[in-house]
């Protein structure tokens, strides 16, 4: 009698650490049509979560199984080991299709998914028969396939950024690839896919025949996994022909399904939570600073500082008033202090923070470079110069306020990237960091930090900022020569 094979449940039983761990890939890429197995898809998802946000080109990724079998919480005995690796020489023989734009022309792109592997001689006869997994010596050398490079490299917009941690108990490679695909849509949260596009992205065109097969197998089994095991969750509903949007080639039968509906998708309950980005509106408390800070014997040198903290004092640190002293000019201070309160005491004022608002507004760079001009009187009247001055200040706050508002949801939906700007700012501002407090508490209570972090995010969200740098520009450069003539 046949010993019916045992199936090994990969659930990941602990949590390796609390270091996040990001996939970051572009959408083309989320959207190519490929099948992976889900050994494949662990290792493939390794070798893109240790690809750093600063490289400019691919390396060769050394990856040690101690490490794979710790994040997925995976058997330490030799059939991993042979999984692993046999899912590592699996990629080599993939091919992926992508969609690219060529000077305007849209292309599909066939290439392999890695370049080459490289492993230890010996490793399964001396160490994995042992079990010793933790071994320096096994390991796997991996390199991607050049022609990735524009769809993991370098990315400046049109991308995905995710939490590793997510993806780690999902057993099923097609519940990954869904994970990724409502991920994209998670802020507009609906996304309407074609059966057979659908089906393709996941590589099982010629799989499940009938739609219910493909919905109690493949939808049914994501659905309820991405509830148990990630940040969304979501709902979804068959498209019949009579109410899709499109014309379609052939006629088909009246109970065909046609697309997928996604729909209702939200965040789980242990994350609906993620908190404003910057303080609300209050006086501070004293917080104490780090050690390392020698503020409290310089406060009294700075010039003009005494004047400044007068002004924001219930609002803002004595820190903060000296990062302003140190960066921006004290007229572009003052006037960007009046501007904000004058804006504050109407009534239908939008600036929730004001500390926060002050700034992002005094650490903006100007908004034109080179020497103001010499001002005179001679060509307007003072009413009129007066109110050319009114008008460029109440546009000059609600550009900045507008971008301020962009900056806070663009990172408010994007977990995951905030994570890493996390790790950029402690950079930046360390005396700014407080180690005693998570990042987003620092984030939260540091305003200086969530400066640093937002600045940072300008980076990702230039095709927003142009649309308001070409909305408010041009009136504000119009303005400001009036006022210098």
């Amino acid at each position: 009698m046949d010993k019916k094979p045992v199936t090994r449940k990969n659930v990941r039983k602990k949590k390796r650490n609390n270091t996040v761990v990001l996939i970051r890939k572009s959408n083309a890429l989320v959207e190519a049509h490929y099948k992976f197995t889900i050994w494949e898809t662990r290792v493939f998802a390794k070798m893109i979560s240790m690809i750093d946000w600063e490289d400019s080109d691919f390396k060769e990724y050394k990856i040690f199984f101690r490490d794979i079998i710790q994040d997925f919480g995976l058997r330490k005995d030799g059939r991993t080991y042979d999984d692993l690796k046999e899912g590592a020489r699996g990629l080599m023989s993939k091919i992926i299709k992508l969609k690219v734009k060529t000077e305007g022309v849209y292309e599909t792109l066939e290439t392999p998914i890695i370049g080459g592997i490289k492993t230890p001689d010996d490793v399964h006869r001396k160490i994995v028969q042992s079990k010793r997994l933790d071994d320096d010596r096994v390991y796997l050398k991996v390199s991607f396939h050049p022609d990735l490079k524009p769809f993991l490299i370098e990315l400046k917009e049109r991308y995905l950024v995710y939490e590793m941690a997510n993806i780690l108990d999902l057993s099923s490679p097609y519940t990954v690839r869904i994970y990724e695909l409502l991920k994209q849509y998670e802020k507009l949260g609906e996304r309407t896919i074609e059966l057979q596009e659908l089906k393709a992205m996941l590589g099982m065109e010629e799989e499940y025949k009938l739609y219910g097969h493909f919905r109690d197998r493949v939808l049914e089994k994501a659905k309820e996994d991405l509830r148990k095991y990630t940040d969304i969750r979501f709902e979804y509903e068959g498209v019949q022909a009579k109410n899709y949007p499109y014309e379609l080639p052939v006629k088909l039968k009246s109970n065909a399904v046609v697309a997928i509906r996604f729909y209702n998708i939200t965040k789980n309950d242990a994350s609906q939570s993620p908190g404003k980005p910057f303080l609300k509106i209050s006086k501070p408390t004293k917080v104490e600073e780090p050690e390392e800070i020698p503020y409290a014997e310089e406060v009294p040198l700075v010039p003009y500082f005494d004047e400044i903290y007068a002004l924001v004092k219930n609002y803002v640190s004595d820190q903060t008033v000296l990062q302003w002293l140190s960066k921006s000019s004290i007229e572009h201070i003052r006037t960007s202090i009046q501007t904000t309160l004058k804006q504050t005491r109407k009534k239908n004022s939008s600036i929730q923070n004001i500390g926060g608002y002050l700034n992002t507004l005094i650490l903006s760079p100007p908004l034109f470079g080179g020497a103001e001009a010499p001002k005179t009187v001679t060509q307007a009247p003072q009413l009129d110069r007066k109110a050319i001055q009114d008008e460029l200040d109440r546009l000059k706050s609600q550009w900045y306020e507008k971008q301020y508002e962009l900056i806070r949801d663009f990172l408010s939906i994007r977990p995951g990237l905030r994570m890493e700007l996390f790790q950029q700012a402690k950079k930046t501002v360390p005396f700014s960091y407080d180690p005693k407090m998570t990042d987003e508490q620092n984030y939260k209570e540091k305003m200086l930090f969530a400066t640093a972090v937002w600045e940072l995010a300008r980076t990702y969200c230039q095709d927003e900022l142009s649309v308001l740098e070409k909305k408010y520009l041009p009136r504000l450069k119009e303005m400001e020569i009036k006022l210098s003539a």
